[in-house]
């Protein structure tokens, strides 16, 4: 089944609304993604930005095995939550 470019072109602006409705959300909701943001936002230095994604792995790594122990202490819900990851993927496949 093909599907139309303007189609594409429609669910793909959507799903960016969507996306940016959700980082909005969460900038007006909470006091740290403001100063987070308004501190990625300010910095433009070469070693600002190194310093950054140094912190970002950092973070990052730390947000896996927080994860990971979360999981296994609530099973249930993140056997729902990678269902409808799955389930998402293949509605933005189609």
């Amino acid at each position: 089944m093909r599907v139309s470019w303007h189609a594409r072109i429609r669910e793909g602006a959507i799903s960016f609304l969507a996306l940016a409705a959700l980082v909005s959300l969460l900038y007006a909701a909470d006091f740290r993604i403001r100063e987070e943001a308004t501190r990625v936002v300010a910095a433009t230095s070469p070693s600002t930005i190194a310093q950054d994604s140094a912190q970002f792995g950092a973070n990052a790594s730390q947000l896996v095995a927080n994860v990971r122990e979360q999981a296994m202490q609530h099973l249930p819900m993140a056997t729902f939550l990678t269902t409808a990851g799955v389930l998402l993927l293949f509605m933005l496949k189609t």
